[in-house]
């Protein structure tokens, strides 16, 4: 349940006949898409002007823009104010605005206690109430509400199509101009090259999701001065258990292996399924072969990756990487492998709720976060942009009847457990210091924690709240 702490002023009465109209809060529909578009150009621009070039050596496709800079990139010395903000609900200014604001968050949550109940008709209700709360471009509850509102509502299917006419320049945009993704990478990125052998000769690197590949650019060229190879197997799925992906494997590979010849570096990429992993990383075991190291990655539920993923599929890769790391025998020594989980979903720290309402909350506080830290020192002439990103890759995640099935699952399904075949990797001082440095670009209210009983976690939080986690284990 969500504590007094959120809204730090008294408390007032929940009027539910108090409602403001959407049109009062946003611009018509029509109007939108000039402004989006307009919006992410400005952006583009204002990026260019001011940051840091991404990689080393500029990648020969159209799509050369969309990689990940380098983990030593330059952070301002600026030190974080915990007490400023720019958002109406912890210093708010007109009276309104905060009845407006305190409603829409007893309303929803009253809208979750509703469907934890099976209250049916009495959720539809107070959802229509929010509904006329929301705004896509309003203060942090109105763009939850705005969210949460679609699934009696269509009006962001317009937004989508509108902003998706810009895509890449948003997914470049988003993942440069907010550390989550870039924070993920660098510390999963870190782990595995601190915890490789020095006497192996192939890094093989199997990802959960290889989407656009910008994680792996930074170790392609990590592992060029090592003069090792490097082969990555990007797992496919079947098509009913990931949504359709704006990215193609063939496109990613080409990237990828264009920008690894730059370096000089070997590395082959690949694609199969998980079943047939398993079985060919079996037969190399019965005929030795190369020293070949394994590192299985996963990342789910980072906001620029958009929707979630299945936590079924996510627990089921998580274990077979395990059981093929406790008996993997092609190597001699202890350190067989390691795994890398990056988790930017609310439902891992929400896996033990027994009730739907705890978990809905848990959720909200969740996206608040997420959705104040985007807001935070974002540039007030590109809200517009802003909004496109949201719309993109934030938006389809904040869904009450998504989070009621992923609930229903979490609660049916066996979760991950390290186990005693698997050992934490303790995130060392180095690592820490340079996430520190990734999340420290602007002024804001990012902390970057250690945690877990190994101290193999590092955690990106905002105010307290846990955004992403990135955790290490090795066999």
């Amino acid at each position: 349940m969500f504590s007094c702490e959120i809204f730090p002023y008294p408390a007032c009465d929940n009027q539910l006949q108090v409602t403001v109209p959407l049109e009062d809060f946003s611009v018509p529909l029509e109007e939108l898409e000039s402004m989006m578009t307009d919006g992410i150009e400005v952006l583009h621009n204002y990026l260019d002007e001011s940051e840091e070039s991404f990689s080393s050596q500029p990648l020969s496709s159209q799509r050369q823009d969309v990689w990940s800079p380098s983990p030593s990139i330059r952070s301002s010395e600026a030190s974080k104010d915990m007490t400023s903000t720019d958002s109406s609900l912890t210093m708010p200014g007109e009276a309104m605005e905060i009845d407006n604001q305190l409603s829409i968050f007893h309303l929803l949550k009253a809208y979750g206690e509703a469907t934890e109940k099976n209250q049916t008709e009495l959720a539809e209700v107070i959802l229509r109430c929010v509904s006329e709360k929301a705004s896509p471009i309003g203060e942090t509850w109105e763009r939850i509400a705005f969210n949460l509102a679609q699934d009696i509502q269509n009006q962001s299917d317009y937004l989508m199509q509108e902003s998706s006419k810009n895509f890449e320049a948003a997914f470049k945009a988003f993942y440069q101009t907010f550390p989550y993704g870039r924070f993920a990478h660098f510390a999963a990125n870190s782990a595995i090259l601190e915890a490789m052998p020095n006497d192996a000769d192939i890094l093989h690197i199997v990802d959960f999701y290889i989407g656009e590949g910008t994680q792996w650019p930074p170790l392609i060229e990590a592992m060029s001065r090592k003069h090792k190879m490097l082969r990555l197997t990007s797992i496919r799925w079947g098509e009913e258990d990931f949504a359709r992906s704006p990215w193609r494997f063939e496109d990613t590979r080409k990237q990828l292996c264009g920008h690894a010849r730059s370096f000089g570096l070997k590395l082959k990429v690949e694609e199969m399924r998980i079943e047939d992993l398993v079985n060919e990383l079996k037969k190399m075991k019965k005929r030795g072969g190369a020293r070949e190291w394994l590192a299985f990655n996963c990342m789910v539920g980072l906001p620029h990756m958009g929707k979630n993923k299945s936590r079924k599929l996510v627990n089921e890769f998580l274990n077979v990487a395990k059981e093929l790391l406790a008996s993997f025998g092609n190597y001699t020594t202890r350190n067989r492998g390691i795994i890398t989980f990056g988790d930017g979903d609310a439902c891992e720290k929400l896996k033990d709720c027994s009730e739907f309402g705890t978990f809905f909350d848990g959720h909200l506080m969740h996206y608040q976060a997420v959705l104040e830290s985007m807001q935070s020192n974002f540039p007030k002439h590109l809200v517009q942009a802003r909004m496109a990103m949201e719309c993109l890759f934030v938006g389809p995640n904040i869904c009450g009847q998504a989070w009621f099935q992923k609930w229903k699952e979490i609660n049916e399904t066996c979760h991950f457990q390290a186990g005693s075949t698997l050992e934490g990797l303790r995130v060392s001082t180095e690592r820490l210091m340079e996430a520190i440095e990734i999340v420290r670009e602007r002024e804001n209210s990012y902390e970057v924690s250690i945690a877990g009983n190994s101290e193999n976690e590092l955690a990106l939080e905002w105010r307290g709240i846990t955004i992403v986690k990135i955790s290490s284990w090795i066999n």
